[in-house]
C-alpha cells in the first residue's frame, strides 16, 4: 500500500507541475493595439532616450510616436529619419512628409543603422 501512495503522489506531482508548465509556455499573446502606451514622444525623442541610456526602460513596451513621414514601404513607416515602425498589413492611406502617429512595441535600437524599431505597429488617427 505504501508504493501505492507513493506512486499516486508522483503522479498528482507530475500532473500539477505539467499544468502550470503547459500555462506558462502557451500564454496569450499581448495585443499592442488595445494596451496603453508607456510613452508619448517624437521619434527624434526616442531615439534621443536610446542614446542617451542603452536600456532606457522602453524595451517590450507599448510606445506612441509620432512625427513626419521620411520614408515609405508596403509594410513599414520611417518617421524622422529615426524610428523604424513595421506592420503587419499593407500600409495604406498616408504619404511622404505626412504628420502620423504610431502605437506600437519598441523592440530595441540598431547601433549600425542608428534607428529604434518598433513592430506589431498600428496608426493612430
Amino acid at each position: 500500500m505504501n508504493k501505492r501512495r507513493k506512486l499516486l503522489y508522483i503522479v498528482i506531482v507530475i500532473i500539477i507541475v505539467s499544468y502550470f508548465s503547459y500555462n506558462y509556455i502557451y500564454q496569450d499573446h499581448r495585443d499592442i493595439k488595445t494596451e496603453t502606451a508607456k510613452v508619448e514622444v517624437t521619434g527624434a525623442e526616442l531615439l534621443e532616450m536610446f542614446k542617451e541610456n542603452e536600456s532606457p526602460g522602453v524595451l517590450n513596451s507599448t510606445v506612441q510616436v509620432f512625427g513626419i513621414i521620411s520614408e515609405l514601404d508596403s509594410h513599414s513607416i520611417t518617421i524622422d529619419g529615426s524610428v523604424h515602425c513595421s506592420f503587419d498589413e499593407e500600409v495604406q492611406g498616408v504619404n511622404l512628409n505626412d504628420l502620423i502617429k504610431i502605437k506600437g512595441r519598441c523592440i530595441g535600437y540598431d547601433y549600425l543603422f542608428d534607428i529604434v524599431k518598433i513592430d506589431q505597429s498600428t496608426i493612430i488617427k
